[in-house]
């Protein structure tokens, strides 16, 4: 079992970064981004997305689950905040993996700000080379979704 490191390019959004940082830091936001129209939304936008059923959307503040098909019930918590600046989060123990996430969020000026993300996962040779692929993909794919929210 190894730690692998994948790493979003850096991405501008045109919001200040408290607000992108109040918005991504509570998870009970994402909830309105997994209704089906959203989802729809998000396909027309990026139409190499697989598709997936997501359904059975909880959560808190600080930690989040749902149901994606076939894969099963996903879990990801807040492990630590550094205000307005950093997230971490990480799979809960119904994940397929273990993994840690960091979102950084730095200012550009008074009303854009940059964004990286960083993933760490724990992960076997063989699943490595399932997912390997998809997670670099994927990790990306997020970090550009995260640039089309209104973070008004």
């Amino acid at each position: 079992m190894g730690t692998e490191k994948y790493t979003s390019s850096i991405k501008i959004i045109p919001y200040p970064q408290k607000a992108v940082y109040d918005r991504l830091s509570n998870l009970e936001n994402l909830e309105q981004l997994f209704n089906p129209a959203k989802m729809a939304e998000i396909k027309k936008q990026f139409p190499n997305v697989p598709d997936f059923k997501l359904n059975n959307f909880r959560s808190t503040a600080d930690e989040c689950s749902f149901t994606v098909s076939p894969v099963g019930t996903i879990g990801v918590l807040i492990v630590e905040r550094e205000p307005s600046k950093m997230i971490k989060l990480a799979g809960s123990k119904s994940v397929p993996f273990q993994f840690n996430c960091w979102i950084q969020i730095l200012p550009v000026d008074e009303t854009n700000c940059k964004m990286k993300i960083t993933l760490h996962a724990e992960l076997n040779s063989m699943f490595k080379m399932l997912v390997d692929k998809h997670l670099k993909d994927g990790i990306e794919r997020v970090s550009e979704a995260l640039t089309k929210i209104k973070y008004e």
